[in-house]
């Protein structure tokens, strides 16, 4: 079900969250600072990291021509010459062929533009991380819980929802979701993720439905804010009831609070969302129902405090078992560039939070996708499901302007690492998802919460030294 504003008030009313997983429980201890935000970026479909964060040198003899192909060969064909773009012409001929541009010795394939790069010293890349499956819904809700789904079905709560919990909801919309999976497992309703596709479902839900009742609204309000009666206190033994009130608060916070006015987007007289449109490239009305859209949303949300956890899709079609020259690259282009430029956004626009600085210096980045693709190409020139794969993370607590953990050299398969410091390591650990959300999660001081069926480990090269 859509959750338009109508439904989102009702479910506040109600108590439940539309979107959650479970009931009412109680909530889980509190992060020590809670001047977090959280920034979830999924790429949908399984990105292929030769183009991305685990690239080849393509004019190597051993990953170009037939060579790859051939018994005992490399397994391994990055094909840069076969994408017939502008964008990747630039880059072969900058780059003498092989489409790897580096940055503080981190490597970078053809597909990271060049505004993504600019921020190269933020950026933990991960690479050669197990994603256990090759099913898209069980990789991405894998990653977006750090838990491993039961059969479909997700078991734990989405990042985003653990992050909102732990700095409290306060925020006006503490969890919002933009066209992607997100989830509430045994947490608190007033937590769970909002669903909504563009800025106009978010205006939707801060608004009225209509005018203001003149007559009787003072004594509804009071009746609403009394102290229960007796009976009401007699039912109150789990906190539903209280649950109920508050909820009934929240409600009319929301359609008060005059955030709806944040999301009044317009290409023709952007005012002082100016800077935001310049930012993620947005020229024309069709692009608010875009990625570049649902970025300017998350942007606005986290910078003008009415969100503290934001997840959204920035890129999409990435699932090219077929034409994979034509219909991929683009496509993880794009997305990076959305990245690149609300990256670029959150760095100028002021902390919504008192002691001064940017909203970034505040904000913990995660960018992934369900899997990676094959490193060789079909029969029919596109790539396949492939189990070792990347992801990006930033953040406060974040270690940035490295690599950490690699892929073979024949296949891409994952390799295992020291914890300590992040290089590949004999008989070290093979790590995944629950690995990354455990660090990201102790990064930002939240150490409370359980990740239930997965084993974890604390990467430790992720960190900045304490």
């Amino acid at each position: 079900m859509k959750l338009d504003r109508r439904n989102f008030l009702r479910a506040a009313l109600a108590g439940v969250g539309l979107f959650g997983i479970g009931g009412l429980s109680p909530r889980v201890a509190r992060a020590t600072a809670s001047d977090q935000l959280v920034l979830v970026c999924y790429l949908s479909g399984g990105w292929d990291q030769l183009l991305a964060f685990d690239p080849r040198p393509a004019n190597a003899a051993q990953y170009s021509g037939n060579a790859p192909y051939e018994a005992g060969g490399s397994g391994i064909h990055p094909a840069y010459d076969l994408v017939n773009t502008a964008w990747m012409n630039e880059v072969l001929a900058a780059t003498n062929g092989s489409g790897i541009r580096k940055r503080n010795n981190v490597s970078f394939g053809p597909a990271v533009p060049a505004e993504l790069l600019d921020h190269a010293n933020d950026l933990c890349v991960l690479r050669g991380l197990n994603m256990s499956t090759l099913t898209h819904e069980v990789g991405r809700r894998f990653f977006t819980t750090g838990q491993f789904p039961r059969g479909l079905q997700p078991v734990g709560s989405s990042l985003s929802t653990i992050v909102a919990n732990a700095v409290g909801p306060s925020a006006t919309l503490p969890n919002l979701s933009l066209l992607t999976e997100s989830y509430n497992v045994g947490m608190p309703p007033g937590v769970s993720p909002i669903q909504v596709r563009d800025a106009q479902d978010v205006r939707d839900m801060l608004r009225r439905l209509g005018p203001e009742l003149s007559y009787g609204a003072g004594a509804i309000n009071d009746l609403e804010l009394g102290d229960p009666s007796c009976f009401g206190e007699e039912l109150d033994t789990e906190g539903t009831a209280s649950f109920y009130r508050e909820s009934r608060v929240k409600a009319k916070s929301m359609v008060t609070s005059g955030d709806d006015a944040h999301f009044d987007f317009d290409v023709d007289n952007p005012g002082s969302n100016a800077a935001l449109f310049e930012a993620l490239g947005i020229t024309k009305a069709t692009d608010f129902a875009t990625a570049k859209g649902r970025a300017a949303v998350a942007a606005q949300a986290l910078t003008k405090g009415v969100a503290r956890a934001v997840s959204l899709r920035i890129a999409e079609g990435l699932d090219t078992h077929n034409d994979w020259a034509t219909d991929h690259p683009d496509g993880v282009r794009d997305g990076l560039m959305t990245l690149a430029g609300m990256i670029a956004y959150l760095k100028s626009a002021p902390s919504p939070f008192d002691g001064g600085g940017s909203a970034w210096d505040h904000t913990t980045l995660l960018v992934f996708s369900e899997f990676s693709r094959t490193p060789l190409l079909n029969n029919r020139e596109g790539r396949d499901h492939h189990l070792s794969s990347s992801c990006v993370v930033a953040g406060p607590g974040i270690k940035g302007g490295q690599a950490i953990g690699a892929t073979t050299d024949q296949g891409m398969a994952t390799r295992p690492i020291d914890l300590v410091t992040g290089a590949p390591k004999t008989g070290g650990i093979t790590v995944g998802p629950a690995d990354v959300i455990f660090t990201l999660l102790h990064s930002m001081g939240i150490t409370d919460v359980s990740l239930g069926n997965q084993p974890k480990n604390l990467i430790e090269a992720m960190l900045k030294p304490a």
